[in-house]
């Protein structure tokens, strides 16, 4: 039997790739969906019959999404940006009920090239680091969640340039620069389907996992563990 998946922000970018990709999924069918103009009984309705819900959506959408879904026991997999240290907290409290998942990039690649940020930053700690960050021009943040996740992963003040122009998905170029050479490690997405199926693979593994706060990391800890042999 398929498990269901309801979609908050259905009406936005992820939320019409997501429903796209269920449609033609051997493990996965939409439960329904939720959008701006959805009311408190839509969140219900959506999320009571839903096994996994997967939310790109907007801070007040979330918060309002994950009250339902811990009162429900609906493991959450959240991709919204912008959200305050008041979210978060919020955030916290809802997985002590349910699983949640939290993460600004769902690409394989760019949790592979955090861990690549790790490495180098124990390696050239004396080198300054900077990332530029381009995404497209309809993208209100900026920096970038994915930005600020990248520099997180070096412990150390980072120069980050933001573009929006375009209609690009996404793109880090990450920049270590020493007296006399320079690293630079890039990641670029082609199509914003890799985030999409990036989240519904979280959502799989989200469904077997007790409540607590999870990242990919926790997710991909399998295969990164291969570079530490």
């Amino acid at each position: 039997m398929k498990n269901k998946v309801g979609i908050v922000g259905i009406t936005g970018r992820m939320g019409t790739l997501l429903e796209e990709l269920l449609r033609d999924s051997a493990d996965f069918s939409l439960a329904g969906g939720i959008s701006s103009k959805s009311t408190k009984a839509d969140f219900e309705k959506v999320i009571g019959n839903s096994d996994v819900l997967i939310d790109f959506s907007s801070s007040f959408a979330t918060m309002a999404a994950l009250e339902v879904a811990s009162r429900c026991g609906t493991p959450s997999v959240i991709g919204t940006t912008a959200l305050s240290p008041e979210d978060f907290e919020k955030i916290k409290v809802y997985s002590q009920s349910i699983p949640i998942m939290y993460c600004t990039n769902f690409s394989l690649g760019i949790q592979l090239m955090a861990t690549l940020l790790q490495k180098c930053a124990a390696v050239l700690p004396e080198f300054d680091f900077s990332i530029i960050d381009v995404h497209h021009k309809k993208k209100k943040d900026s920096p970038s969640g994915t930005a600020l996740f990248l520099a997180e992963q070096v412990g150390k003040e980072a120069q980050i340039v933001g573009i929006r122009s375009g209609n690009v998905c996404g793109d880090h170029i990450c920049d270590f620069c020493g007296d006399d050479e320079m690293l630079s490690i890039s990641h670029r997405v082609f199509n914003r389907a890799a985030f999409a199926k990036g989240a519904l693979k979280c959502a799989s593994w989200l469904l077997n996992q007790k409540p607590a706060l999870y990242s990919t990391k926790d997710y991909l800890d399998k295969k990164m563990h291969a570079w530490d042999q």
